[in-house]
């Protein structure tokens, strides 16, 4: 992130000789491993839904009624209407499950940066998650050389990814990505990404594009921004 983000091979035919006896018990093994396979599939399935709903408490739920995935009402910790002070945020398809930091302004007035670029910053002169208007999250992409940031993949996120943030308490709530978009790093529509007013949004910012050496910084910025899911 920049020091200026944005206010942020068939086998071979042959005779085969078996008898009726074994080539039943080898049939029914077969039809066996089969249903395992799909019982196993279908667990795998479950286990990634509940992974972007409950993040390390998912192994709980991968076996049980689907009731438990459709209904978030029997998730137990999982809000659907509650305004929560962010302490953690996940997002399964690009695996990230990081701390967040509550940063502000700098001086020259833009939204602080976190420090670490395996942390994710959130401006707490915003919206919280579950309230009205856009909790906004910032986090790196890189330190334009070999340091991998927190949202290296940010732009791999597709719609409909499930993104959870969660307070120190483990609540959670659950969103879906509705749109990623880049801008010209001076030509981000701010006050947009920053509103305090409207359906609670997750905005989730990195750097993009090309580093620019004489300005220090991308030129670029990503925006995800993401819904509610329930």
């Amino acid at each position: 992130m920049s020091e200026k983000p944005l206010l942020l091979s068939p086998a071979k035919s042959g005779i085969l000789l078996m008898s009726y006896t074994r080539e039943t018990r080898v049939r029914f093994a077969l039809a066996c491993v089969g249903v395992a396979v799909v019982v196993v599939g279908l667990a795998d399935v479950t286990t990634r839904l509940a992974h972007a709903t409950l993040g390390d408490s998912a192994a709980v739920t991968a076996f049980g009624p689907a009731i438990s995935i459709i209904d978030p009402s029997v998730l137990g910790t999982v809000a659907t209407s509650s305004v929560l002070v962010p302490a953690r945020l996940r997002i399964p398809a690009i695996s990230v499950d990081a701390p967040v930091e509550h940063v502000g302004q700098k001086a020259d007035g833009t939204m602080g940066t976190p420090t670490g670029f395996s942390n994710v910053a959130w401006y707490g002169l915003g919206s919280k998650p579950g309230a009205a208007g856009h909790a906004v999250f910032a986090g790196h992409v890189d330190n334009a050389l070999t340091t991998a940031g927190v949202f290296q993949h940010l732009s791999k996120l597709k719609k409909g990814d499930y993104i959870t943030v969660a307070d120190q308490n483990g609540k959670t709530l659950v969103y879906r990505v509705a749109t990623s978009q880049s801008y010209a790093t001076n030509a981000a529509p701010v006050e947009q990404i920053f509103a305090k007013t409207g359906p609670s949004q997750l905005v989730l910012i990195t750097c993009a594009g090309e580093w620019v050496t004489s300005e220090h910084q991308f030129d670029q910025r990503l925006v995800v921004v993401a819904e509610p899911a329930y």
